[in-house]
């Protein structure tokens, strides 16, 4: 199946400085289906989305509202930010390329015995003055909630999603990384967790054997010495020029690192090319003009 798979990072459809409008995030999305046009005349696209701007919005209205209505747990609030994420898209898109867009609302199977759920390290939502409940970590401007964020196993959906892009539908799915259920006696059953999104895309892009994985981020390459002054652009490498920097810790936790050992998975799994490039690059990047190339050799 000639697939490309398109990781939006949760800041290409709300920036750090926007509030969280209707009219700011359809403005930003506008922007990025632009940047699909060219794509789309060559593959089958299956978008995922971030969300964390998002859900932390959300998880600040359920803090305030708490009295009044019960909060959601963090499976329901992925679910929440799946649909209204996938509605904007899907809205979107539908109307400037008259296509046939569908949003998949994932469930992704973790294993309940993953490392992630004795020690959460992924922080979510607003930030408190002081430590009010266990999981919490110290950040500059305050406490913060943290949970488990354990590796995707299997994407539940894969053969639906898979039944829509051969009727060439554009498929939105795995959004916010997906909602972690685990099984549980037969049953699948959501967990307390935040699955990675570049771990889910590469799950998704493996499982649908496609071309291309494509991750679109908020600088125009992966960089080595990131943010120093000798840094330095990163334009094409191989699988084993990109283990070599990992090892080297040349990419941070929950920044670039995830992409690129993303990346090497889905590569490793018969992927054909990876890009990561800025979110209005796109075009440039697919003809190699702009941000970074990974392939095999």
């Amino acid at each position: 199946m000639k697939a490309a798979v398109v990781a939006l990072g949760g800041n290409a459809i709300l920036t750090p400085d926007e509030s969280g409008t209707v009219k700011e995030q359809v403005r930003d999305i506008k922007a990025v289906v632009n940047q699909l046009k060219v794509l789309l005349k060559k593959y089958r696209v299956v978008l995922v989305h971030g969300n964390g701007p998002q859900i932390g919005n959300l998880l600040i209205q359920q803090e305030r509202t708490k009295k009044d209505t019960p909060p959601m747990p963090m499976d329901v609030c992925d679910a929440m930010t799946q649909g209204q994420i996938g509605y904007f898209l899907q809205n979107t898109i539908g109307n400037q390329l008259k296509k046939p867009v569908v949003s998949v609302i994932t469930q992704i199977l973790v294993d309940q015995n993953d490392t992630s759920f004795q020690n959460p390290t992924k922080p979510v939502g607003p930030y408190y003055p002081k430590k009010i409940m266990k999981n919490m970590i110290k950040e500059m401007e305050g406490w913060r909630r943290v949970v488990p964020s354990p590796k995707p196993k299997k994407i539940i959906e894969i053969e639906e999603i898979k039944t829509l892009i051969k009727k060439e539908s554009i498929v939105i799915a795995c959004g916010g990384g997906g909602i972690p259920v685990v099984m549980k006696n037969g049953k699948l059953t959501g967990v307390e967790a935040v699955i990675d999104k570049d771990y889910a895309s590469e799950k998704l892009a493996t499982q649908l054997k496609a071309e291309y994985l494509i991750f679109l981020t908020d600088v125009e390459y992966v960089y080595l010495n990131y943010e120093k002054k000798n840094q330095k652009p990163l334009k094409k490498i191989t699988i084993k020029e990109a283990i070599n920097y990992l090892k080297r810790g040349e990419f941070k936790e929950g920044s670039m690192k995830p992409k690129i050992t993303a990346s090497i998975n889905f590569l490793k799994s018969g992927g054909k090319k990876v890009i990561i490039a800025k979110v209005l690059s796109l075009e440039k990047a697919l003809s190699d003009k702009s941000g970074t190339i990974i392939t095999r050799y």
